[in-house]
Parts: C-alpha cells; sequence; structure tokens
C-alpha cells in the first residue's frame, strides 16, 4: 500500500489555521479543487462543518495514495493535543494519534473516492461509525 504524502516536512509547511479540524496538506487541496472542478464544494464545505462540530482539540489530515493493485485509498492522520499541553497553538503542541486508511474494493477516481469519504464521514457526526472510527476511537 502506498500514501502519497504530499508533505515531505511537514512541520515546516505546517502554518495551517488551527481553529480548521482539518490540517492544510496537499491532497486535501486536490480534493478541494476537485470539488470546485465537479460543482460538489458546497457539500464538502458543509462536511468539513459538520466534522468540525465536536472535538475541537483534535485534527485531522487527509492523505490520498492507491494500494499495490491500482486502488484509490484515503488516510486520515489524528492529532491531539500533547499531554503537558493545556491550550495547544501550534504544530508542535499536537502528537499524532491514529492513522485510519479507508480502501476502495474497486478502480476509481482517488479524488472522487477521498470526497465522497469525506462526505460520509460527516453525515449525522459525532454519531456515525466512520467518525467514531477516525475521530473518537483510541484504537
Amino acid at each position: 500500500m502506498k500514501i502519497t504524502n504530499n508533505n515531505n516536512n511537514y512541520k515546516s509547511n505546517c502554518k495551517q489555521n488551527f481553529k480548521a479540524k482539518f490540517l492544510n496538506s496537499e491532497s486535501l487541496k486536490l480534493v478541494a479543487n476537485y470539488a470546485v472542478e465537479h460543482g460538489k464544494f458546497d457539500k464538502l464545505n458543509q462536511a468539513r462543518k459538520n466534522i468540525d462540530s465536536a472535538y475541537l482539540q483534535t485534527r485531522l489530515r487527509v492523505d490520498i495514495g492507491k494500494t499495490p493493485k491500482g486502488f484509490p485509498l484515503v488516510s486520515f492522520t489524528r492529532f491531539s493535543p500533547k499531554s503537558n499541553v493545556a491550550v495547544a497553538k501550534t504544530f508542535d503542541d499536537y502528537k499524532q494519534s491514529k492513522v485510519t486508511i479507508f480502501e476502495s474494493p474497486k478502480n476509481a477516481n482517488p479524488l472522487k473516492f477521498a470526497l465522497e469519504k469525506i462526505i460520509k464521514m460527516s453525515n449525522n457526526a459525532p454519531h456515525n461509525n466512520m467518525y467514531k472510527k477516525v475521530v473518537v476511537d483510541k484504537k
């Protein structure tokens, strides 16, 4: 399984706005551009707002890639504040706590697959199982 992480030196590239649940990544920008091109940006933006509504200290990074068979996959990397930090203000105040990977069972557009997963995760957030698996569950 190969994940395209377009942030070679993530800490040095980390100038994102910490009011959002999603961290800036090249993959997320590609998904947003895909959504704009296909008239689905409103759905993506509403999904982001739904996901942002709970677990305010948790941050997510989205990366897209392909399996060895060429099927698309999307990974959500969860970052949580370090235990010795009262209020996390910079990326150094966070630690990576979990990576959740979703693979497509069939060949599809990786950007479309990632967009669909983000939208699905936002449906009835924070009460749906996908949201719980990515954001809430410790394992």
